[in-house]
Formats: C-alpha cells, structure tokens, sequence
C-alpha cells in the first residue's frame, strides 16, 4: 500500500486514454502521450495519490463478484433513527467509525455514522435548536456539511472549514430556522484538507497529529459518511386524505467494494464508470410491501458520492410533491425522476392490484462514450402488492397488477417557494465549469482557492441575481449551492416550470462544441459570509471544481 501525506488524491476517469495512462504506472512517455498531460499537475490526481487500480494493479471486480455473498429480497428497513422528532431543543451525537458492516449478509469494511453504513436519520423541527456532537474515531480528519439546510456558514452551524482531527470531538450549534420548509435533506462529510500545496491551494489546516492524514470527501462519502435529514414532515402540507400515509425513507448509495471487501480507501475504488452496487437503505434489492391500492410517501435521497440515478417505478408513476426539501408550487405526476449527485425527492406512489413490480434505475450517460459515465439498468428495490384495504387518498384497486398511476396534487403546496422570474435583477454572474480531460476542473478557469472568491464583487442580502452556469466538458455537472436553494428559469434554452427550486442541478455537458446551460436565481436571505458552491461529484469538487460568493449585508461596503 502506497501512502501520501495529506490528502488523499485518485485518477478520475475521463476517458479510455486516461485509463490507459493511469494502468502503465511509471512509463512516463507513456502516461504522456496517451493520457495527454503535458506533466503531472501537483494539485491533480496525477500528482497525488493513485486510484486503487493504480497502487495495487488490481482492477475492481464486476458487479456480480462484489454482490457475491448478499441476498436479495430481504423486507426494507427503515434507516436507524438519531432522534425522535420533537419541538424541544435536542442534543444528539454521531461518531464516526471505520467498521466491518453487513450488507445483506455479506461483510464490508466501511466508514460509518454510529455504526451503520447508512447514517441514522436526523430529525429536526423549524424553530428548534439543535447541538450535535461529532466524535472522530477515524484516522482522518472529518467534519460535516448539513446539504440543503439554510444554516449560517459562520461559527459553530453549516460551517465546513471547520474540523474534527483523529480522536476530537467537534461540537455544532443548528438554529433551524422558522420557515425551514419541511421535507427530505441529508449530512455528509465535507472535509475542506486545508494544507498548502494540494489540490486547495492557499488554506492552512488546523492542528493536527504529526502523523494525522486526511481524506477528501470523495473517499469519505464514498465509504459511508452519509445519513438523511427529515425536517418536520412534509404529509402536513399535503390535502388532508394523504396526511396519514404511510412514509418510507429511500437512501440510495452504492457500494464500490474491492476484492478484499472493503470500500474504505485506498482498498475500495472510488470511481463513477466503474462496477458498483447499488442499495438501498444499505440493503441488496430490499422488498418493499404495499397494500393493493395504497398510496404512500417515499422521502428519495442520492446520497453517494458520484453516481446518477433515472428512476422509475415499473408500471407506475411518481406524484412530485418536494424537490431537494422544497414544497412543489405545482406538483407533476411523472414516469421517471433523474437525481444527481446530492439530489432528493418526495413523492407519492400509488400501488394497483396484487402483484409484483420494481424500482429501477435505468440507463443513463452523462456525456459521450469517452468523456461522460455510462450506467447499466438496474433493479433497485423489489415492491410486492398484497390484498388489502389501501388507505386514505388511495386509488381504486383495478387495473394491472403492481404500481398505478399516482395521484395528481394541486398546488401550490403550502411552503413553496415564491416565482422569482419578474423579480429586479441586482447582479448577473457567470459561472463556467471545465475541465482539462485529465484531472483539473475549473470553475471559470481557475482551480479552488479559498483566499479568493469567485467573484470580486459580493453578493448583498435581500437581492436577487441571475447566475448562468455553462459546461463546455463532456460530461454532465451537477452544480450545488450551499445554504439557499436557486430557482431553475431554463435548461439550454427550455423554459422550467414556474418557481422550479431546488440545491443540486445538473448542468448538461457540451454537443458539438456547443456548452450545456443552466440559468438559475438566488435569492440572498439572513446569511452573511461564504456561500459555497461547486460540483457534486466528489472528485471533481476534490480537484479544484469549487467556489464561493462572499454575502455581506445591506449597505456594508464589503
């Protein structure tokens, strides 16, 4: 096993090419000429760590070899629970732990939440104020990012230059605000690896063991450090027949396990093309019961580190009634739903006559053979519909056999979020995302820095701006900002629904030398400080694809 002080850096696919030079490791020419780098950026991956295949040249195994030991077909289990959902203030822990866990009957050596591959569930309420202690048992530096949330980015709350170094304990103070709208979001690390000299140039780490080392969060989401967020509960703002469904969490991960069963790097490969497994809730193609007729809530979360998913319910369809924790101002009854990187959903699905169906995800290319990711159809999650009365809001039971059509929602919930497209514009920015072929991703053409912001003029609280996103690569980018969610007004010239928000959205990769765009709104409210944004997939954000705004208040200077 190879070591590198630090953080730890991977090859991330780009092509064949560069698979080729990563598997010819030390022929320099080689790697030169086939790879096409000019020499090894030192803030890339190529000057940094290797991925598993180039340390210990063994490529990961097929899909088949690394689910050999589970068994399908087990009834879904809820996520384990941090708390029960009460108005008081509450104190809660997570401890992170590197831990042989069970997936499905096979034994994987994972990093976990409390124990579990996936992270036991926080519930919180608007108004209330939570204190969450994390303790680092691991041998990394670790520290957590609360996705969606609308959190200060400053002191103790959604603040991710903070750190929790082996054997600390690293305390954070969540003010949930009043008008938190309810629905689905979910906690990761997102360990900043603030040395000189890597792959964030110009942040200083915090105190650390001599021998302390410290794994980016793409090696730490891709080994388990992920768990849901529930805030309040979003049946309240359905019409009253479906506000005492039956709900069920769906946290989507997939699990990329090496030929020693370990999914904790460098002995787990962290790569999007490669053979993975997908579960959900931690578990190999789960049994989901429903009742003939039933209609039910399912809270979907994307809470790995790089992959896609295009869901869909075979022989049904999904009631969208939130989007990345937003209410839906006009709720869509829909045959598949694309979730990024960070992406969730709250939907409802309506089971038909007694019979059996599945949740898939199918398909999908993030850009053309040689640049994007390429994903099999695959089953996720069994659904058995059973003889039973249904419940509340249910559809009749007629019909095919399986999944039904779901039923169709009028809006605007309560909670959504007001149309910005005729607000006043106070600013209009650019964002550009790109990449080298290799290692390098840029946004505007410059690698992360965290002493400077991507703009040089601040964004001011209470206005609004329009930012258009472009990616002129060859694969999709999925773009999150941190504390506040964007209205999407088009997609390469498609107009979007009405107040369509959300956190996380993927900006189409480029056609024919034409950049993919996105044109979005934000809205700046109660925060100042550094609002964080960049690529969810992991490694790309790892490798530069990372930015900020500075938000500074109403009639400051800056």
């Amino acid at each position: 096993m190879v070591k590198a002080e630090g953080r730890r850096l991977r090859a991330v696919r780009r092509s064949p090419i560069t698979l080729l030079g990563v598997l010819v490791v030390g022929v320099t020419l080689l790697f030169s000429c086939f790879a096409g780098y000019g020499g090894a950026n030192p803030n890339s991956a190529a000057g940094g760590r290797k991925s598993n295949s180039a340390v210990t040249g063994k490529p990961l195994p097929t899909t088949q070899k690394q689910a050999a030991g589970m068994v399908p077909g087990a009834a879904l289990v809820e996520p384990p629970e941090l708390n029960k959902a009460t108005p008081e203030d509450l104190t809660v822990g997570l401890t992170t732990v590197e831990k042989e866990v069970m997936i499905s009957g096979k034994k994987v050596l994972a990093e976990t939440y409390n124990g579990s591959l996936v992270g036991p569930t926080l519930h919180v309420v608007p108004g209330q104020r939570v204190t969450l202690k994390l303790t680092n048992k691991l041998g990394t530096a670790t520290n957590l990012h609360f996705h969606g949330m609308h959190l200060s980015p400053r002191g103790s709350a959604d603040n991710i230059m903070l750190s929790a170094q082996p054997g600390q304990t690293l305390t954070y103070h969540l003010d949930i605000p009043a008008n938190q709208a309810p629905g689905t979001y979910w906690y990761h690390d997102h360990e900043m690896c603030t040395r000189d000299g890597e792959s964030m140039p110009g942040m200083q780490m915090s105190s650390a063991p001599a021998n302390a080392r410290c794994d980016g969060t793409e090696s730490q989401i891709g080994a388990g450090l992920s768990g849901t967020i529930i805030v309040g509960d979003s049946r309240a703002s359905l019409p009253p027949a479906y506000r005492g469904i039956t709900a069920h969490t769906l946290a989507l991960k997939d699990a990329q396990i090496s030929g020693t069963s370990s999914i904790v790097y460098p002995d787990g490969v962290l790569e999007p093309a490669s053979p993975t497994v997908r579960l959900v809730n931690g578990q190999y193609r789960p049994t989901l019961n429903v009742k003939a007729g039933e209609t039910q809530l399912w809270r979907i979360a994307n809470e790995g580190y790089a992959i896609f998913y295009d869901l869909q319910l075979d022989g049904g369809s999904f009631t969208v009634v939130g989007q990345d924790g937003n209410p839906s101002a006009a709720p869509t009854r829909v045959k598949h739903l694309l979730i990024p990187p960070g992406g969730r959903f709250d939907v409802l699905v309506t089971a038909g006559a007694p019979g059996s169906t599945w949740l898939r995800t199918l398909a999908h290319k993030t850009g053309p053979e040689g640049d994007g990711d390429s994903y099999p159809n695959t089953t996720l999650m069994k659904v058995n519909v059973q003889h039973g009365s249904g419940s509340a809001g249910s559809a009749a039971t007629g019909g095919p056999s399986g999944m039904a059509t779901s039923p169709q929602i009028a809006g605007p919930l309560p909670g959504s979020e007001p149309d910005l497209s005729e607000e006043p514009i106070a600013q209009s920015r650019s964002v550009a995302l790109s990449d080298d072929g290799g290692n390098n991703f840029w946004i505007n053409g410059k690698l992360f820095d965290m002493k400077q912001p991507t703009f040089k003029k601040p964004a001011t609280l209470g206005t609004v701006e329009e930012w258009t996103l472009t990616n002129t690569s060859g694969h999709d980018h999925p773009f999150h900002l941190h504390i506040a969610p964007f209205q999407v007004l088009s997609v390469n010239g498609v107009a979007q629904p009405p107040a369509d928000y959300m956190d996380t959205v993927s900006v189409p990769h480029a056609v024919n030398g034409k950049a993919g765009k996105v044109v979005i709104r934000i809205r700046f409210t109660d925060f100042t400080g550094i609002w964080m944004f960049h690529c969810h997939i992991t490694g790309h954000e790892d490798n530069g694809m990372m930015g900020y705004v500075n938000v500074i208040a109403a009639g400051s200077t800056g």
